[in-house]
């Protein structure tokens, strides 16, 4: 809807000063013609949009501009207490201004409102420590998210997964991306923009250095990009036979070292036939691993070498293990078997589990 455009685009030069017609029209996902349109029926309305002529000239609001207050409609209002985030606020430090927000909001909505979202709040729950009840927050990301507010550089040690770098760097940070379970820190070095996984930073100091960060910068499509270019890089088609009950675990494993989506399609009574694109077999063996004889990796051979490499360096590792230690107990262990899994997932106990969830795998963290 036109009106909503004409809101977005109040709201972009609200947030950025000064933006060129062919910058509001890529976040607008419109035409420059339709901006200076759109700008034109602004001024009409009495918005005091203004254009400045030059190299760097652009759209601009008269400084202090601020738009009345629009309500939210029913719909935006559940969605802010429902999916507002308590978690993410949590890890940033500011649970306390979370909740007062979201209390001071609440004063301002019809009572008959505020029931529909209590009775929301009552059937949906989010908890991001799943089964584990284990939430695993950064130590360095509120520094790190404190340097991204004050638009401050930042020099830190960090560890790379992908190239087995190590270092120091002294980065622009553009902004902080919560993709899955992971944080991302997106930031510039010596200009190029990179993606650097949070958790990875052994140490962190923010310098009293402004952080070069460009006025027109879109950090979802700077995300998007550079995700979409790591996504993109060469991947191995792999085939595996899976025992019927083990698929959907399988398939989450997978998510790791994945390059597509996956397909499925039976194969006998008891095992299904996936087949993926994976971008490190090395990550896919480590994957695996702790799936033991419950999947079976087909295609191609370079991948079936690989599961045999991992398990013979698997065997030498524990080669050395004292006689008198004393063995697992599977049929205690091994809950699938009997079936008193209580959350329903059929997941691999941690005697067989331990090595898809240590492998080191690629990640889009530079």
């Amino acid at each position: 809807m036109r009106a909503d455009r004409l809101l977005q685009l109040v709201g972009l030069l609200r947030a950025h000063e000064r933006m060129s017609a062919a910058e509001l029209a890529r976040r607008l996902e419109v035409s420059p013609r339709t901006v200076m349109r759109d700008i034109e029926a602004l001024s009409a309305a009495g918005v005091p949009v203004y254009a400045e002529r030059g190299r760097s000239g652009g759209y601009a609001l008269l400084p202090g501009y601020r738009p009345d207050v629009e309500e939210l409609t029913p719909g935006e209002a559940r969605a802010l207490f429902v999916a507002g985030g308590p978690a993410v606020a949590e890890a940033l430090g500011l649970s306390g201004e979370h909740e007062a927000g979201l209390r001071k909001l609440a004063t301002g909505l019809p009572s008959h409102e505020t029931g529909r979202i209590g009775r929301a709040l009552d059937r949906l729950v989010v908890d991001p420590g799943g089964w584990s009840g284990v939430r695993h927050q950064p130590a360095l990301l509120r520094t790190l998210a404190g340097a991204v507010e004050a638009d401050r550089r930042v020099r830190g040690s960090y560890r790379a997964a992908s190239s087995r770098w190590g270092g120091r760097r002294t980065l622009d940070p553009w902004g902080l991306v919560l993709a899955g379970n992971s944080w991302y820190l997106v930031a510039a070095h010596r200009g190029r923009p990179h993606t650097y996984r949070v958790d990875r930073f052994e140490t962190l100091e923010v310098l009293d250095e402004p952080c070069r960060r460009p006025p027109s910068v879109d950090l979802l499509a700077t995300w998007r990009e550079i995700r979409d270019r790591w996504q993109g890089r060469p991947a191995v088609r792999v085939v595996l036979r899976v025992r019927s009950d083990q698929a959907d675990l399988a398939r989450r494993q997978l998510a790791m070292v994945l390059r597509g989506p996956v397909e499925s399609a039976p194969d006998g009574p008891e095992h299904q036939r996936l087949t993926a694109p994976v971008g490190s077999l090395r990550g896919l063996a480590g994957v695996l691993a702790g799936f033991g004889s419950w999947v079976e990796v087909l295609e191609p051979p370079v991948a079936r070498e690989m599961m045999r490499r991992v398990a013979q360096e698997t065997l030498a590792a524990h080669a050395g293990s004292e006689s008198g230690t004393d063995q697992p107990d599977t049929e205690q262990c091994d809950t699938d078997r009997h079936g008193t899994d209580q959350h329903d997932t059929h997941e691999p106990t941690s005697g067989r589990a331990s090595g898809a969830t240590t492998a080191s795998v690629e990640s889009p963290g530079t």
